[in-house]
């Protein structure tokens, strides 16, 4: 277990409320809506590391940071899982309290952070029902296709994006791209069953890490994004699973990426091209697990966070990439730094 947990502030920048209480900001222009997914049995299921069902708690901490002033009203809403309630009827509530959050602030970005990655289906039921809306993009970044078949009649981690495409009552007039896609990760199956339902895929090393671009994930995600805003979808949904992070910089996860993946700057600046996009709707974050590490992946995840509740709106693709280059060039002098001194003290050690 990580010890170095996020220890939670005894208070917060966010507004802490109930379902019932979202009435009351219905003439927020911009409002931007957290909410919990404290559940790890669907990684568990899948033979992931369990761990994930403290992930919330610890990502609100370290991003409630005191000398921030937020820019738009954020809400973050009470949810009752912290109750002991089975994975099945935590998938329904949390189905229902999406879709009502969409009824009661029709103008909210929802941003669901989990605990595992089977929370992504029924997010993008509450975003259909909720908002009345029949076409959606939806864009799953992640090393895995996430398209499993049930396990004995029952979600888990692997299977939230073959529930989605097979939920072809609220799915058949949405776009779906899975987006970083290892190829050692995923079947020839399960790779042309999405092909087979209209869905894209995009390969990390066939695809992404052949494109002529300083911040390569970008450059494609960019291209995605551009085209929904440019075509008649009406909401974009992303859905982050964090494990396509590489490890050097995310490493607590219940399945790490130790060869490939994103790199920090390449996530934080998709999640700030995000929230550029006008049609952005709801986004999701799957799979930390703070029981593997804590405090550098959740100080991650703040930082992407931060991209989305600022609304990037009022800077360029160019200058934002540049920021986060300048940005991910003193972490790398940090961690070097900090490497160097560790091995020099294994070096000091092992001489005496």
């Amino acid at each position: 277990m990580d010890q170095d947990f996020v220890q939670t502030p005894q208070k917060t920048r966010l507004q802490l409320v109930t379902i019932a209480d979202l009435q009351y900001y219905s003439d927020e222009r911009k409002i931007v809506v957290f909410y919990g997914f404290p559940h790890d049995e669907g990684t568990i299921r899948n033979k992931g590391r369990p761990g994930g069902s403290g992930a919330y708690d610890q990502i609100m901490a370290a991003l409630v940071l005191p000398q921030v002033d937020y820019p738009i009203l954020s809400l973050e809403v009470q949810s009752p899982f912290h109750n002991p309630i089975s994975l099945e009827e935590a998938h329904i509530q949390l189905y229902q309290h999406v879709a009502e959050i969409y009824n009661l602030l029709p103008q909210a970005l929802v941003i669901v952070l989990g605990g595992s990655n089977d929370q992504s289906y029924h997010n993008f039921k509450g975003l259909i029902d909720g908002t009345g809306t029949q076409k959606v993009g939806v864009i799953n970044l992640d090393a895995h296709l996430d398209v499993r078949p049930l396990i004995d009649g029952k979600a888990h981690s692997g299977s939230p994006f073959r529930q989605m495409l097979e939920d072809q009552d609220r799915f058949k007039q949405s776009q779906f791209v899975e987006f970083g896609i290892k190829g050692c990760n995923c079947s020839k199956k399960h790779y042309e069953y999405v092909l087979e339902k209209g869905g894209k895929v995009v390969f990390m090393e066939k695809d992404i890490r052949r494109i002529d671009s300083d911040n390569q994930a970008l450059k494609a995600f960019n291209d995605i994004l551009t085209g929904w805003e440019d075509d008649d979808t009406q909401y974009i949904f992303v859905s982050f699973d964090i494990d396509s992070i590489n490890s050097a910089w995310c490493p607590g996860v219940s399945a790490p990426s130790i060869v490939g993946g994103f790199t920090q700057v390449e996530a934080i600046s998709m999640m700030g091209r995000a929230a550029k996009s006008k049609k952005l709707k709801l986004v999701d974050l799957s799979e930390f697990n703070p029981a593997v590490e804590c405090v550098r992946t959740a100080k991650l995840i703040a930082t992407m966070l931060y991209e989305q509740k600022d609304y990037q709106h009022l800077f360029s693709l160019e200058s934002h990439a540049y920021n986060e280059n300048l940005k991910c060039f003193y972490m790398i002098i940090f961690n070097v730094c900090q490497y160097n001194l560790q091995m020099y003290l294994i070096l000091q050690i092992s001489s005496l």
